[in-house]
């Protein structure tokens, strides 16, 4: 079977054409053609197809397909040749294919061009453009999208062509190659350089009028068609001829030297990187920047990147491509001088040895001599810095400079190179890569295994290639096995340790780490303890005892090397496997980094929960250690702003002071959270509060393991786990009373009655609340009387009882604001509004909810703000203002979604009742 796409889409088979049926069944056929004997997602194909797919598109597809499979059977072939293989797969064979046999011999005149054999050069070039019948793909009525398949496909055409008559012209076949010239001309009249051919053609036949008025009709034409003249290589050519340059006869022309193709091989398993790989194609539609840089740390696959973009795009820069390898992070050679550098890429260019001059200066300028007018694309791998890079870079535009490096190389960017950063492969395209990889029935059998390598691994496509080598060198060993290897983190590295340096991750990492200052290094290991998964300057100056500008600029030093990641403005990172380094690096100096960094930790975020409760009982904190310096904040809506930014170092600090043995940071961290976290995030209260429990135990600390108690009980509560809180309480009283503290012992019974509230209990609850009023009223604890007849008042109003409620809650409302309590002034004004409400004085509850509503909003607190907000709107509904309770429920909804809080659904059942 014969599939022919360079000219009308045909296909043939023993000698007659295969009828293809009509032009959406052509182009589905066409799409499979876009990566023969490749899967092609139905995706791809919908996109070749379709500009606007209908809904029957789908359906549309599968009959095409079957029809397709039933047009190419062969009775000879069990197998159809359309198959489904991770994506519709068209089954074409070497042979068979015209694009396939013209990249034959394209590269066979390429070899024979490079070896300086040019009549080989120019009939293979000959064969390959008589493969060519008309435009590819000429009748194939696909999608706008398809044009994108058409376009390389006449760039490969238009390319051979070009290297066809430049051979013929070197070989002096000037008069042969007009006509043929004329033709493609008369077809492509924008095109510049195939003018300055036929130009060239013509003058030396003798005909240099005719070589003159391409040129004038070549000018107006891209006056008219682009409003701009012609490049300089069209108006050299014209220079030439008028002066009868007899540079431009074939006996002056110089033997051409061999075209530099030194392009290693790219990885058969590349995956992903479409974003960065668009970015590179932008490069060369821009046409204006020479140089880019592919930056990111050791193992990100910045080299893997390179040269597949480099292989992709080679065509487009005939006058060669050069790879070379600057050894700026190589572990066991030194990095190679600009000088050396600088003699091979002139050796590539063919620049005898003899003409080299002494010195790096005088050879860079003859680089850009060389360069000059030359599309070359030089991959330069590896670079250590700006230094080893500038003396090779060229001095004009046309060709490419793609440099890779572990810095980012800011002076080159600030010179006007285009800068790529790599990060590290997403989920989806990991486990493809690790599928592709693994080739056997191991992934789809195994899933869990699977994504448990790739976490691990953390999307680093070093580590992925390693672990996938592993699986595929012991094929008989589940994946399960390897999993479990790489799951602890500090065991990680050896899991994946391998003898070649190259690819062993202590190794690649150690590179980097090397050429730290020893600043630097210093703050790169004790970083290493840091819990969270980004942390600021302040967290970093506090490891290091350093002060913040210091420590700054070490954070520059440590990003511009690919050791850190800013992960936005002022926030940074380590990839998971560069931390497990640090941290065996930092095995002497983590405990004195962890003690500063929780001493920060704690006293800032005890001076932050301070201005979210000014009123909560003192505590005497762990002293810092000298030079902790903790932030301080303006007020408490700043205070709040710092907790979201830093309540995952906060919650992971508890953890990592229970780890260090550093117990009492540990529960006092915690207490420091609670005002932060009853917020709704509860499970995170039962988790930090249980770690700080055992702290305080582990201590021996009575007191310590009261408060922590009552912590702990009330996220209890909140999660519906009462049993399991009650107890705690009994026990938390029992130790309250031992210590004959009153005042712990009224803490305890308000936190019991709120058990009791929230089980509906709401006559038990008051008294609860009425044992602690008593022992406030014993110790005189003001706030606390306050809170338990504010409590008092709210039990009876949801016990019924609204009359006497109002009673406690005016009572509660006075001495708060006597004592300044502003979060139980709204606390209690909302419970006033809720019983006043239930005895049907709607106006006054109306206005106790807004009253409640400003203070809730002034402090901060949107958790509450939306409760009251809904109770208003159940008011406004109770009273028939249906609009009124419609605007605040939805008021109430957005809170709630902005929280990505659970009572959303309900609320918006509520409304859609309503409606009804």
């Amino acid at each position: 079977m014969r599939f022919s796409v360079l000219g009308p889409l045909r296909v043939e088979t023993g000698g007659r054409t295969v009828p293809l049926g009509g032009p959406r069944q052509r182009a589905v056929l066409a799409a499979l053609l876009t990566a023969p004997d490749e899967p092609v997602s139905r995706a791809r194909i919908m996109d070749l197809v379709w500009d606007d797919p209908t809904p029957s598109a789908g359906v549309n597809l599968r009959g095409y397909v079957s029809k397709l499979r039933a047009a190419l059977h062969d009775p000879a072939d069990p197998e159809p040749r359309i198959v489904w293989d991770q994506g519709l797969r068209l089954r074409v064979a070497p042979g068979e294919l015209d694009v396939w046999e013209f990249d034959l011999h394209a590269a066979a005149a390429q070899r024979a061009r490079d070896e300086g054999r040019l009549a080989d050069a120019a009939e293979a070039y000959r064969a390959a453009l008589a493969l060519v019948r008309a435009e590819p793909f000429q009748d194939v009525e696909g999608s706008s999208r398809f044009e994108e398949v058409r376009t390389p496909l006449r760039e490969r055409r238009d390319l051979a062509f070009e290297r066809y008559v430049a051979a013929g012209l070197d070989l002096g076949r000037h008069a042969d190659l007009v006509g043929e010239l004329r033709t493609w001309h008369a077809r492509q009249p924008l095109w510049e350089h195939l003018a300055a051919q036929l130009m060239l053609a013509l003058f030396r036949s003798g005909r240099r009028s005719e070589a003159l008025a391409v040129f004038q009709e070549t000018s107006e034409t891209l006056m008219d068609e682009l409003g701009t003249g012609p490049d300089r290589e069209l108006r050299l050519m014209h220079r030439r001829i008028l002066a009868d340059d007899p540079g431009l006869q074939p006996a002056a022309r110089a033997r051409l030297a061999p075209v530099p193709r030194q392009l290693p091989a790219a990885s058969a398993h590349f995956t992903g990187r479409a974003t960065e790989l668009d970015a590179l194609d932008g490069l060369l539609a821009d046409g204006g920047e020479a140089v880019a840089v592919l930056s990111g740390p050791g193992g990100i696959g910045k080299t893997a990147l390179a040269l597949h973009w480099a292989h992709r795009v080679a065509a487009k820069f005939p006058d060669g491509q050069i790879h070379l390898d600057l050894r700026g992070f190589d572990p066991a050679a030194a990095p190679m001088d600009p000088g050396e550098a600088l003699h091979a890429v002139l050796d590539a260019l063919g620049v005898p040895a003899g003409h080299l001059p002494e010195g790096a200066d005088a050879r860079s300028a003859l680089l850009r001599s060389t360069l000059a007018d030359k599309r070359v694309l030089m991959v330069l791998d590896n670079a250590r810095d700006a230094a080893q890079v500038r003396p090779l870079l060229p001095g004009t535009a046309g060709g490419l400079v793609l440099v890779t490096s572990r810095d980012r190389l800011s002076a080159l960017t600030a010179a006007g190179a285009r800068p790529l950063r790599l990060a590290v492969l997403g989920t989806a395209d990991a486990e493809r890569f690790m599928r592709r990889r693994l080739r056997d029935r191991r992934a789809a059998a195994e899933p869990e295994a699977l994504g448990q390598i790739i976490a691990s691994c953390a999307g680093l496509p070093l580590a992925l290639a390693v672990a996938a080598a592993r699986a595929v060198n012991d094929p008989a060993f589940p994946l399960a096995a390897l999993a479990e290897e790489l799951r602890p983190a500090e065991r990680r590295l050896d899991a994946l340790a391998d003898p070649d340096g190259s690819t062993d991750l202590r190794t690649v990492f150690a590179c980097s780490y090397r050429d730290l200052t020893p600043a630097a290094a210093r703050l790169f290991r004790l970083l290493s303890v840091h819990p969270g998964p980004t942390f600021a300057l302040a967290g970093a100056a506090a490891v290091a005892a350093a002060p913040a500008r210091e420590t700054r600029l070490l954070l520059t030093e440590l990003t511009r090397a690919n050791l850190l990641n800013e992960s936005g403005p002022g926030r940074f990172g380590f990839h998971d496997l560069t931390r497990a380094y640090a941290a065996e690096l930092a095995s002497a100096e983590r405990r004195g980094a962890v003690r500063r960094l929780l001493d920060e930790c704690l006293h800032t975020a005890h001076a932050a929960n301070l201005l979210l409760d000014p009123h909560r009982d003192p505590l005497d904190l762990v002293p810092a250690l000298d030079g902790t310096a903790p932030a301080a904040f303006a007020d408490a809506a700043e205070a709040m702003a710092w907790f979201h930014t830093e309540s995952a170092v906060l919650t992971a600090a508890v953890g990592l002071a229970a780890e260090h043995g550093y117990d009492r940071h540990c529960w006092q961290l915690a207490w420091t959270l609670r005002d932060y976290l009853d917020r709704g995030r509860r499970h995170e209260q039962a988790a930090v509060f249980g770690v700080a429990i055992e702290a305080a135990r582990r201590l021996g600390d009575v007191r310590a393991q009261v408060k922590t108690g009552r912590l702990l009980a009330e996220a209890l509560s909140c999660l519906d786990r009462g049993d399991e809180a009650a107890a705690i309480l009994d026990r938390t009283q029992a130790l309250c009373r031992e210590r004959g503290d009153l005042l712990e012992q009224g803490h305890t019974w308000y936190v019991h009655a709120r058990l009791l509230h929230r089980q509906g209990r709401f006559a038990e609850a008051v008294g609860s609340d009425l044992r602690a009023l008593d022992l406030y009223h014993r110790v005189g604890h003001q706030v606390g009387k306050a809170n338990a007849l504010n409590a008092i008042g709210w039990n009876h109003t949801l016990a019924g009882d609204h009359a006497q409620a109002i009673g406690y809650c005016e009572e509660a409302l006075a001495l708060m604001r006597t004592t300044g309590d502003r979060h139980g002034q709204a606390a209690t004004l909302d419970s006033l509004g809720h019983a006043l409400r239930g005895l049907g004085r709607h106006d006054e509850a109306v206005a106790h909810f807004h009253a409640s509503l400003d203070l809730y909003r002034d402090l901060g607190n949107r958790h509450e703000e939306a409760s009251t907000v809904l109770k208003l709107a159940d008011a406004h509904a109770e009273h028939g203002d249906r609009a009124a309770a419609r605007r605040t429920w939805e008021r109430g909804l957005a809170i709630l979604d902005e929280l990505h809080h659970p009572d959303a659904q309900a609320v918006r059942a509520k409304l859609a009742a309503f409606d009804g």
